[in-house]
């Protein structure tokens, strides 16, 4: 594993196979970080865009275009946009990466209401609110007025869409056009381009069912390289983004039962089911011995699940986050299950009449669950889970072509997943923060490609029907979209306002706003100071250019998380790559949790006490137990340590134990002689 910057002398115990991902462009083709950083976000984003577009694509092609060896002429662009695969992978990557959820309208009215100075009280919410609203709407857009709400609320709220009891941490909602937005390379944003691989591998298995005598004539190689590319992508999603890896490992295996099954001419037997499991066994330790110098090295602090007791969603915040998704889910099964009743016949109704005893318990016994759940509060269970179960015999159903089964499959994981998050908890999460926040966005990838196929197979049938059903559906499909279309719309200007400097440069350069840039911070004594950040930009780029190797650092560890979030804690550490005794203080926490002692607070007090401490021998001792090579004294460290402390740095040099080799008015760096 690679090196911790923000815990010298530890490895990142960390998903972090997508660090190694995303950086190993930038340094094979000799890009500063800096700048790197400002272009993997597009690039990621551009991948996952394109992955959405190629599963919905490839999907919707296997239904409409049935017909193999058949060429035909290049078609011009009217005929592609025209056509239902383009069209599927165009609106399967707009969900994807283009789209928001639908929170952004709860801002907007908030917003408005916020604006508004109405007197007008007739006692009837509704009303009151109406007009509050409406008054509030022209004063901003006609009258100019700056609706009164936090800047940041335009991009933000819209991620904490579900509703929590008081107390609660609320689970983050967030969605990719989001996650692109705010610029965070976290793991989650890495893993994107890398789940939908995943993803496309199960499809292609699933879809070269079609083609009996081409599976015939695999050779043994191709078929090593089929297994080999499959773990492959199932099995980067375990370093890269952990939480992915359950997910799409289950996701591969219906593949490949499903592929066994046809590929056996749709038997069940039992060398089938032996040969099955030693697949699916096959593809799980395949993609973990791919991946085992990170799986041998992870220490987890949490590995299991609890039930969650927490608050449950409601069906208005579900709808907020899904209500797109859902209506075209709806729209599908629909015609899926219009197309399979117009199948029944006299007899084939007849065949089924020994199984209504049987039918009609489980329906009874799924009524009573559903008496349950909703005694139990799970407001979103009922609907969810039939839809789910509605979506999932309507996929088993035989004679279905594959493409239109794949379809179903992710429309039954998908809403299977946000019920499971209703029910369990990873034990060690923030409330359900995290559980919610990673399997959503699992969920928010497989709706986007099963809505984008979806729409595109639809239209033309919702061409067919009656003007008034035609009307109905395309009025609530564009209200939809355009409720959607208004978190970019309002999300993009608000992150572009609330930068931390006006003045700072359109760039790639992920330094350069340092040069223009001052913020406030805390100090020791609690007041307010503001901070420039000129002074740390010339000294972090003379460490760039001047310092050799990984040599171990330390710098100030912000006493305060807040601080530590929003302020620009660990800069040494993020732009020079260099190793500093300790990060922040509730990440190294989080993923140090496997161990027994606290680690992690030591060296918070260790960092605190070499700068506080006027012994210039006693912060030797500490700088000896870590190794440390230099010293960084700059603006924070001014702020959050005592300044007797930190003169004994200049008394340390002229005693010749420390060397200074870097000084400008705002920051000193120090290197230890002895």
């Amino acid at each position: 594993p690679p090196y911790d910057p923000w815990f010298a002398g530890g490895y990142i115990n960390y998903y972090y196979y997508g660090f190694v991902y995303a950086g190993v462009l930038p340094e094979l083709l000799g890009i500063t970080p800096t700048v790197a950083y400002n272009l993997v976000l597009p690039m990621l984003f551009s991948f996952t865009g394109l992955g959405a577009f190629s599963i919905a694509y490839n999907l919707v092609s296997r239904i409409k275009y049935k017909v193999p060896g058949v060429k035909s002429k290049i078609p011009n662009l009217e005929s592609l946009i025209s056509s239902p695969p383009v069209s599927a992978g165009v609106f399967a990557a707009v969900l994807c990466v283009f789209l928001g959820n639908l929170g952004e309208v709860g801002v907007l009215l908030g917003a408005w209401q916020s604006a508004s100075d109405s007197n007008i009280n007739t006692g009837i919410g509704l009303v009151d609110d109406a007009v509050r609203t409406v008054d509030g709407a022209l004063r901003v857009t006609v009258g100019g007025q700056q609706a009164p709400i936090y800047p940041g609320d335009w991009f933000w709220t819209a991620t904490r869409a579900i509703n929590i009891n008081e107390g609660e941490v609320a689970p983050i909602t967030e969605f990719p056009f989001f996650t692109f937005l705010y610029g965070d390379l976290h793991a989650h944003m890495i893993a994107l381009p890398l789940s939908l691989l995943a993803l496309g591998w199960a499809v292609s298995l699933a879809l070269s069912t079609h083609s009996e005598p081409a599976l015939a004539r695999r050779n043994f190689i191709a078929t090593a390289l089929l297994w080999f590319a499959g773990a492959l992508a199932i099995g980067a999603l375990r370093a890269t983004n952990t939480w992915d890896w359950p997910t799409y490992l289950l996701l591969g295996s219906i593949a490949v039962v499903y592929w066994a099954f046809v590929r056996n001419g749709k038997a069940i037997t039992l060398p089938l089911l032996a040969r099955t499991v030693f697949q699916v066994v096959t593809l799980a330790v395949l993609s973990t011995l791919l991946f085992w110098p990170y799986v041998s090295n992870y220490g987890a602090g949490y590995e299991s699940l609890r039930l969650w007791e927490g608050s449950y969603t409601l069906v208005g915040n579900y709808v907020v986050v899904y209500g797109l998704f859902l209506f075209l889910i709806l729209t599908h099964l629909a015609r899926e299950w219009r197309a399979w009743s117009s199948a029944w016949t006299e007899s084939s109704l007849a065949a089924m009449r020994p199984f209504m005893p049987f039918i009609l318990t489980g329906l009874l016994l799924y009524v009573a669950l559903i008496a349950v759940l909703l005694f139990l509060d799970y407001w979103i269970a009922p609907i969810v889970l039939t839809l789910a179960l509605v979506a999932g015999i309507l996929s088993l159903r035989s004679g279905l072509p594959p493409a239109r089964r794949i379809l179903l499959v992710l429309i039954a994981a998908g809403l299977a997943l946000t019920v499971m998050v209703e029910i369990v908890v990873l034990e060690g999460d923030i409330g359900r923060m995290n559980t919610v926040f990673k399997f959503y966005m699992q969920v928010w990838v497989l709706f986007s490609i099963a809505g984008g196929a979806a729409l595109a197979l639809a239209w033309p049938a919702v061409q067919r029907r009656s003007q008034t059903v035609r009307r109905a559906w395309k009025a609530v499909l564009v209200m939809l979209v355009c409720a959607a279309l208004l978190y970019p719309l309002l999300a993009i200007p608000a992150r572009w306002n609330v930068r931390m400097s006006d003045r700072a440069p359109t760039t790639l350069d992920g330094m350069a706003f340092m040069r223009t840039t001052s913020y406030q911070d805390a100090a020791l004594d609690g007041s307010s100071v503001t901070v420039s950040l000129e002074g740390e930009y010339e000294a972090l780029r003379w460490m760039q250019r001047s310092i050799s190797g990984s040599p171990v650092v330390v710098e100030a560890a912000p006493p305060d998380v807040g601080q530590a979030y929003r302020s620009i804690a660990s800069r040494v550490a993020m732009y020079t790559g260099l190793p500093t005794v300790i990060g922040w203080d509730w990440h190294q926490t989080q993923q140090r949790a496997a161990l027994t002692n606290n680690m992690v607070r030591r060296r918070m007090n260790d960092v605190a006490l070499l700068y506080n401490t006027t012994d210039p021998d006693q912060a030797m001792d500490i700088m000896r137990d870590y190794d440390v090579s230099y010293i960084y004294v700059g603006t924070q460290e001014a702020l959050y340590y005592q300044p007797a402390g930190l003169q004994k740095f200049e008394a340390m040099a002229s005693q010749g134990m420390l060397r200074r080799v870097f000084e400008n008015g705002d920051v000193k760096i120090y290197e230890v002689v002895g």
